[in-house]
């Protein structure tokens, strides 16, 4: 489809709040004004841009732990972010990934770069296995890994 073709397909639905044309960039979807619908149906991906070594380093893990975390990056792929917010739930009651938002944002470590972050993000943590967690926020499709928690530290059981 040529640009003016799709142009023109965008033009069309000016009204309408969000568009179903599947055919745009997010570039292009931001500059002509059309919002990008999200939804839970999408396949997560492990992020690591912001990933913060100083605070924990996957030197420090065994290899069990690492084994683990490369599990969790696989069945994380492998699932719908719909599927990983229904594993949430009270203490005792979570299965799997365990989706936790987090309540308090001051028991994450200190980091500077934290507040260039919209405050409106939903940090949350999710199990790597029984006493390892990894801390982050979503975007779009995107799991953005920051900190890694091989001891479930930040919100010890």
């Amino acid at each position: 489809m040529t640009s003016n073709r799709r142009l023109r397909k965008v033009a069309g639905q000016q009204g309408a709040k969000t568009s179903k044309a599947t055919d745009l960039t997010l570039r292009e979807a931001s500059f002509l004004g059309v919002k990008h619908e999200r939804t839970d149906g999408e396949r997560p991906y492990v992020n690591l841009k912001y990933y913060r070594p100083d605070y924990q380093c996957l030197s420090d893990w065994t290899k069990e732990k690492l084994q683990s975390f490369s599990g969790f990056c696989r069945q994380i792929t492998q699932t719908r972010w719909a599927d990983i917010y229904a594993t949430g739930g009270k203490a005792g009651t979570k299965v799997g990934l365990g989706y936790t938002v987090h309540k308090d944002h001051s028991i994450l470590p200190d980091n500077t770069e934290l507040e260039k972050f919209s405050p409106d993000l939903t940090w949350f943590e999710l199990r790597v296995d029984a006493e390892s967690r990894v801390h982050g926020f979503r975007v779009k499709d995107a799991f953005f890994l920051v900190y890694l928690d091989q001891n479930h530290d930040f919100y010890p059981s």
